[in-house]
Formats: structure tokens, C-alpha cells, sequence
């Protein structure tokens, strides 16, 4: 079982801060040693966990954006006539190759 606080227990944590307050440039030691003289027994460690968790910031998880839609492709649903393909291929080989018809098919919609 645990043991119950006394009704009289001191908040260590607290008691810190206070002191932190009333001496604004007083360092961890310094903390120390004077709860010491005060009677509430505490270690640097514990004045320095208490001093910095007021400097750290609780950050928001940001969420990650959804991506570009999938555009849809001729294997997607869309039915590519033989007479079209025969036309990009003429196409393609006018102008260098699929790469280079390509190329010059996307600037053509940078275009639009």
C-alpha cells in the first residue's frame, strides 16, 4: 500500500517556484541552500526540472497535408483510340522521341 502525505507535507515543487520569484537571479544552488534554511530539503536536479519546464513549450502535432491527386491516366478508365496512338507516335518521332514529345506535351498544359 502507499503511504499517505502528511496533512502538513510540503509541495517541493512549489515551494521553488516561490523562492524563484522572490529571487529572480538566485541559481539552482542558491535555491538550494536557501529552502535548506527553510527546512524543505531539495536537490539541484529537482530545482533545475522545475525551473526549465516553464521555458519548454508544448508543441502541436501538425498534421501531414494530403497529396496531389492521381490524375487519371488513359489506363484509368479512359479508352485511347488506335488512330490517336498512330497520330502520337507520328507525333513523337517528328519531334525526337516519346521523352521529347513529352516534354513539350507538358509545357503545352503549363500553357492552358
Amino acid at each position: 500500500m502507499a503511504k499517505k502525505k502528511a496533512a502538513t507535507a510540503v509541495n517541493k515543487s512549489e515551494e521553488i517556484r516561490k523562492y524563484r520569484d522572490a529571487h529572480k537571479t538566485a541559481r539552482p544552488k542558491d535555491i538550494v541552500d536557501g529552502l535548506k534554511a527553510a527546512g524543505v530539503e531539495v536537490s539541484p536536479a529537482l530545482v533545475s526540472n522545475v525551473l526549465g519546464a516553464k521555458k519548454k513549450r508544448v508543441k502541436k502535432r501538425v498534421s501531414a497535408k494530403p497529396g496531389p491527386k492521381a490524375k487519371a491516366s488513359a489506363a484509368g478508365g479512359e479508352s485511347v483510340k488506335v488512330d490517336a496512338l498512330i497520330e502520337a507516335a507520328g507525333f513523337a518521332a517528328k519531334v525526337g522521341g516519346v521523352d521529347k514529345a513529352q516534354s513539350i506535351l507538358k509545357t503545352l498544359g503549363r500553357l492552358k
